[in-house]
């Protein structure tokens, strides 16, 4: 039967060409017979067809038995599309083909904005509940980690030592979920307590005409807090300069400023030990309290370490453990590195993943449109010297959204009436409170967990799924709800999800230069590119 190839799967090798062919070469490369059995038949099906269109022989049609045809197959792919929606309900073969799926991603329409606008920082003022607590704050940003590969789930891997024992100093949250299984769109929910445009856009990183109201303009204009977000990963990936100044950050720090391609680590990211200096340089710079955020790209795809620290493994699963093993000896090092400038003592330490990563524990690769607990489930702890005593565990379903409101409320802030999405979770989490979540691409599933219940809509044939989380924790069998039910949950989830579609202040195309060396343009909140200038460009 095949499969399908939906149109906005496709939309990256639009939007960022060199960027998705580095990704898709890089993986080529690493299976080069799986390589060759994939793309030879395709290369010679082009040589076959260049052959035929160098020499070609003009063909006779009887051009009314043409047009006969023609119409006929039209018909009946209208007519079946038209129809799909009456008899291609429930889980029927018609309903999951792959081919009407592809068919009908072409006739759907954009998700229209809604009337939801984010606010920017002088529209969002935080009470005190008593004198500041000018704690520093430092997040790290675990990219693609699955919970599960972490010693918080399983304490006999060792996988992740020093994540466990950070946990143990502090509090860990067992039952976190992405909201949205992007990196982008992650980091704007954590970062603002705000759900980003669960589409498969970059609104979140198009320049505003002010920053969004968030942690980095909260802790900068009521306490005077130096901010600073470093990756990584490059820059121009995703055009993360746009959004790191809409959050507000007064810097940002790429693998592009490295200036050592020695240290760089296949197409993406960077030898993370080697921000370790130029983080504690930033960390030095004044006696103000800060708020760093540090986002680690090693665990992305292709999961390559330095040389000096291992070998490669040689299996997809066992070099994502790899990385993952590698990053928690730079948190590690950090951790050092906080204690040797005596600051350990001083400063939150949290630690968050963006999404999990599935390695075909359900027959699925990736995280972009998976909704099975190997994407969502993300790792989740903090320590907070004389704020946390040692060995909290925060078992309820909590959310990326969560990070901002919990933080702020750990400072001393009141959050309850801040508008944010999420809610501290460190204080009291409303009974029955639904945490929503979704993939990137819009015909992908997305739902809910409240409770010990999780229910996944799935927009191909309108359905939706009860995953009862403590007797099926391996969501190996689906409860197939009632009619009624079904309609109600899914009309609530897709209503979801169209109004988190915020409008953008900036509707026409345009440049600008951000934080003095990057050149970010756009053209809609689905095209934007970013570039670094060098001093040849300047």
């Amino acid at each position: 039967m095949g499969t399908e190839v939906l149109p906005r799967v496709l939309l990256p090798l639009v939007r960022d060409p060199v960027n998705a062919v580095l990704m898709i070469g890089a993986n080529l490369a690493k299976a080069p017979i799986a390589s060759i059995l994939l793309l030879g038949p395709s290369l010679v099906a082009l040589v076959f067809l260049f052959c035929v269109l160098a020499r070609p022989a003009l063909p006779t049609y009887d051009r009314r038995r043409f047009c006969i045809r023609l119409g006929a197959c039209l018909t009946i792919a209208v007519g079946a599309t038209v129809l799909r929606g009456f008899v291609g309900s429930g889980g029927s073969t018609y309903a999951r083909s792959p081919h009407v799926r592809a068919v009908m991603n072409l006739f759907h329409p954009r998700l229209a904005e809604s009337r939801r606008r984010i606010p920017y920082l002088d529209q969002v003022q935080l009470p005190l509940r008593g004198e500041p607590l000018k704690q520093n704050l430092v997040i790290l940003i675990l990219e693609g980690v699955q919970y599960a590969h972490t010693s918080l789930a399983d304490t006999r891997g060792g996988l992740t030592p020093h994540l466990s024992r950070l946990a143990a100093q502090g509090a860990q949250f067992t039952n976190a979920r992405s909201s949205v299984t992007h990196t982008t769109k992650a980091l704007f929910a954590m970062l603002t307590g705000r759900f980003p445009s669960a589409s498969e856009d970059l609104a979140e990183a198009v320049p505003a005409v002010k920053h969004y109201a968030g942690l980095a303009t909260i802790l900068h204009r009521q306490l005077d807090y130096r901010t600073a977000f470093f990756q990584s990963a490059k820059g121009d990936f995703e055009s993360r300069p746009g959004l790191v100044h809409n959050l507000g950050f007064e810097k940002f720090w790429a693998r592009d400023d490295l200036n050592d391609p020695n240290r760089y680590i296949a197409y993406l990211a960077c030898d993370e030990f080697a921000m370790l200096e130029p983080i504690a340089e930033w960390m030095q710079e004044d006696e103000q309290p800060f708020l760093l955020v540090v986002l680690c790209s090693v665990t992305h795809d292709p999961y390559d370490v330095p040389q000096w620290y291992s070998e490669l493994a040689k299996e997809p699963v066992e070099r994502y453990r790899q990385t993952i093993q590698y990053t928690d000896g730079f948190i590690r090092e950090l951790d050092a590195k906080l204690t040797e400038l005596s600051l350990a003592d001083k400063t939150v330490l949290c630690v968050i993943g963006d999404h999990g990563e599935a390695f075909g524990e359900h027959g699925l690769s990736g995280h972009d449109q998976i909704a099975y607990e190997e994407a969502l489930r993300v790792p989740f702890c903090l320590r907070a010297p004389s704020l946390v005593a040692p060995g909290v565990k925060v078992t309820q379903a909590v959310s990326s959204i969560d990070l901002t409101p919990t933080l702020l409320g750990l400072l001393g802030f009141e959050t309850a009436g801040a508008g944010f999405d999420g809610v501290d979770a460190l204080g009291v989490i409303p009974q029955g409170r639904r945490v929503y979540f979704c993939g990137w691409v819009r015909e992908g599933p997305s739902g809910f967990v409240t409770g010990d219940s999780k229910y996944v809509y799935d927009p191909a044939d309108r359905s939706v799924c009860l995953y009862d989380l403590v007797a099926n924790p391996g969501e190996l069998v689906g409860i197939t709800l009632p009619a009624a039910q079904t309609q109600e949950i899914g009309d609530s989830i897709v209503s979801w999800r169209k109004n988190t579609v915020f409008r953008l202040s900036r509707r026409e195309p345009g440049k600008q230069t951000l934080f003095g060396r990057w050149e970010v343009r756009w053209t809609s909140r689905l095209f934007l590119s970013s570039k670094y200038l060098t001093a040849t460009d300047n």
